[in-house]
């Protein structure tokens, strides 16, 4: 005799080997056993779909997917990241510009000439009127400030 169990460990259905191709079935059921006669032939169907059906709730159901396939392009995330470096320096801008943000309106004018609009020192003194020595001056302030503010 065959014995079939569920997912629960319970004995869910009995099978006897077959005797003049008559199969005895005791099914196992909340409201009580059950026991059925059937031909040999639907007998081995009921042990196959026993069988299917333990496989089906048995089946592994992770599934491994590479990164790749979330990011075909490579557009979020690359090799050579490195997430704490990239904190860091974004920790580092937010405080520079943090930092900016208390300059005067005129040295916060001065540092977008000369990093944003990649504007030399000289056309800077053409434009303002001074001379190229007073642009020097004025941004070693700048960057005394800066450095004061960030050091705190």
């Amino acid at each position: 005799m065959k014995k079939y169990y569920d997912d629960r460990k319970q004995l869910n259905m009995e099978i006897s080997d077959a005797e003049d191709g008559v199969m005895k079935v005791r099914l196992h059921q909340p409201s009580g056993i059950r026991e059925i006669t059937v031909t040999e032939a639907t007998g081995k169907e009921i042990i196959e779909l026993n069988r299917i059906e333990y496989n089906a709730n048995h089946r592994e159901t992770r599934r491994h997917v590479s990164l790749e396939a979330y990011d075909p392009y490579d557009v979020l995330v690359s090799d050579d990241d490195d997430p704490y470096q990239e904190t860091i320096e974004k920790e580092e801008t937010d405080q520079l510009y943090e930092a900016i943000h208390q300059l005067r309106p005129e040295q916060q004018e001065l540092l977008f000439k000369k990093y944003e609009q990649d504007m030399k020192q000289n056309a800077i003194a053409k434009e303002e009127g001074v001379s190229k020595m007073a642009i020097t001056k004025r941004l070693q302030t700048i960057y005394c400030n800066l450095r004061k503010y960030l050091e705190k």
